[in-house]
């Protein structure tokens, strides 16, 4: 009955699935690397290196510490002031990446997963970098939020992250107590 039901697919070559896997990869998680991209989708290096030559004229990339990271070019100018966001645990900004030290100093690895049990805690990200932990407790007609930074956060940090959880409390429709 499948059949009845659904038109017939498009045929594809195996160029095009494979390029269009390797650019969505690039877009959503870039800077990324090659052997992120191989982590992440499984795909054994020759598809992957194949995929990344059919899409590369299209991504820019930026060399850092010998490793080349791949990147959809942004319009976006940066701001002037720091950008800070409340991740979820088990968030793509940093599990969908083999090596996390980019964004995460290795000193701080063990602080984002509690007890060596693989559940991770939520993430503090500024301008790219995850700085600290954080946690909610919601109550019947506010929301606390509480930060655990891995160390003291300058003044101009602390209103970005403090501005994310006002934003947060904004979607769950609470206002928001913030506890350090």
């Amino acid at each position: 009955m499948l059949d009845d039901w659904l038109p017939d697919g498009k045929t594809l070559n195996r160029e095009e699935p494979l390029t269009e896997l390797v650019r969505r990869y690039f877009t959503s998680h870039g800077p990324a690397t090659l052997n992120d991209l191989m982590w992440w989708s499984g795909l054994p290096a020759a598809d992957a290196r194949a995929g990344l030559d059919m899409v590369a004229s299209h991504l820019a990339h930026e060399e850092l510490n010998g490793q080349t990271y791949w990147f959809w070019p942004s319009s976006t100018a940066k701001s002037s002031s720091p950008a800070a966001f409340l991740l979820p645990p088990f968030d793509q900004y940093l599990l969908g990446y083999k090596d996390r030290g980019a964004v995460l100093d290795p000193t701080y690895a063990t602080k984002v997963v509690s007890g060596g049990n693989g559940m991770f805690k939520p993430l503090i990200v500024v301008d790219g970098r995850v700085v600290g932990t954080w946690k909610r407790t919601l109550r019947p007609k506010k929301v606390v939020v509480v930060f655990d930074p891995f160390e003291p956060l300058p003044p101009a940090h602390m209103t970005a992250v403090a501005a994310a959880a006002e934003s947060y409390g904004r979607f769950l429709q609470r206002p928001v107590e913030i506890s350090r």
